[in-house]
């Protein structure tokens, strides 16, 4: 997956109507420049942050790969560029509270790469439509897009970066074992794309059990604190909301025979005796380390516990 910026102050209500982003393959003169040509690397489900008076106001996903195409009829009355051009069909997705970049100007600055990059040494954007961003400032702005819109990342990554061989897989294995009408077929479609995707992004950030460290992937369940079924959309694919366990310690916390206080020390239900803790490799010496944002979801877990 690759990342951009576009500036987008000239054109961005018509092309957030629109749909899209388009940039000239050159101008009055011949002469084209990278940050035009670079719309050709834009490939379906890539990442495009926007400027729009100096904030961020939307984050883009390409919808499929660029395609040359005509300048849209909506930027006609522009009269910008030259005709023939890049075009990206695009989700947009906007924000509640636009971010000012310059609020963040140093961080960017350390985490852009040299070169093709959207802002220059002073602070200021480059001149130009679209520019790379690195996967470091990439992580930085969607960390300050769920501190500032409590927007995950996987609202732009995760839903729109699945696999077809995955797709298709699950719809096999339905036809083969019951038949569903076309409703109940997609609501179990979409929550095993959402189990296996919430799988992978757990696989990103940490590769064994949080509580005995099983490291095989065949046997590391990606299991969810707050579940499934009592999540709303966002909960689901929030990897704040997860834990990598092994399938012992995986039934364990799924059926509230353990959870954690606030310190990460594991609780254990008395109702276990000490022969099956020993099988299931459990004991009250246990700790995880978690983070505010897993702490707040763990509270609901141990409220769950304590009152099962």
């Amino acid at each position: 997956m690759n990342y951009f910026l576009v500036f987008q102050n000239k054109s961005y209500k018509e092309e957030r109507t629109g749909g899209y982003l388009w940039a000239p393959q050159k101008n009055e003169t011949g002469q084209t420049f990278h940050h035009w040509t670079d719309m050709k690397m834009i490939q379906k489900n890539d990442i495009i942050f926007n400027s729009y008076n100096g904030k961020l106001v939307s984050v883009l996903i390409a919808k499929e790969n660029c395609i040359e195409h005509e300048r849209p009829t909506g930027l006609d009355q522009l009269d910008l560029w030259e005709k023939d051009g890049w075009l990206v069909n695009a989700e947009y997705i906007d924000l509640e509270e636009p971010i000012t970049y310059k609020d963040y100007m140093e961080d960017i600055l350390k985490l852009q790469d040299n070169k093709y990059a959207p802002f220059n040494k002073s602070g200021r954007g480059n001149t130009g439509y679209l520019f790379r961003v690195s996967k470091e400032l990439a992580n930085f702005f969607f960390e300050l897009v769920e501190r500032t819109n409590g927007i995950s990342r996987g609202k732009f990554e995760i839903e729109n970066n699945i696999p077809e061989e995955i797709i298709n897989q699950i719809e096999s294995d339905l036809d083969l074992a019951i038949t569903l009408d076309k409703t109940e077929k997609e609501t179990i479609i979409k929550s095993r794309i959402g189990q296996s995707a919430f799988k992978k992004a757990l696989l990103a950030i940490e590769k064994k059990c949080r509580i005995c460290g099983v490291e095989d992937e065949r046997f590391l369940v990606a299991s969810h604190i707050k579940p499934w079924s009592e999540s709303n959309n966002q909960e689901r694919l929030d990897v704040n909301n997860g834990l990598l366990l092994c399938p012992n310690h995986d039934s364990l916390f799924d059926k509230k025979y353990i959870s954690f206080d606030e310190t990460g020390k594991v609780m254990v239900k008395q109702s276990l005796d000490d022969t099956t803790k020993i099988l299931l490799n459990i004991n009250e010496t246990m700790r995880i380390n978690m983070h505010e944002r897993q702490q707040n979801y763990m509270k609901w877990h141990r409220e769950k516990f304590l009152n099962n």
